[in-house]
């Protein structure tokens, strides 16, 4: 999936989320390699930081 196919995605994902009021998640950083995705994001309600990384 390319990169912008997948923001799209992930712009809907979040706009539906939004909508529905479940947990709200901020984007702080997105890294992609060859050979890793790492994306972070924040909580906005309790601050809690995720880090997810995916390896192609």
């Amino acid at each position: 999936m390319n990169r912008l196919t997948r923001h799209f995605c992930y712009m809907t994902v979040m706009a539906a989320g939004l909508a529905t009021g479940c947990d709200q998640k901020e984007d702080v950083l997105e890294i992609e390699t060859p050979g890793a995705e790492v994306d972070v994001e924040r909580d906005t309600e309790t601050g809690e930081v995720e880090i997810d990384v995916d390896e192609k």
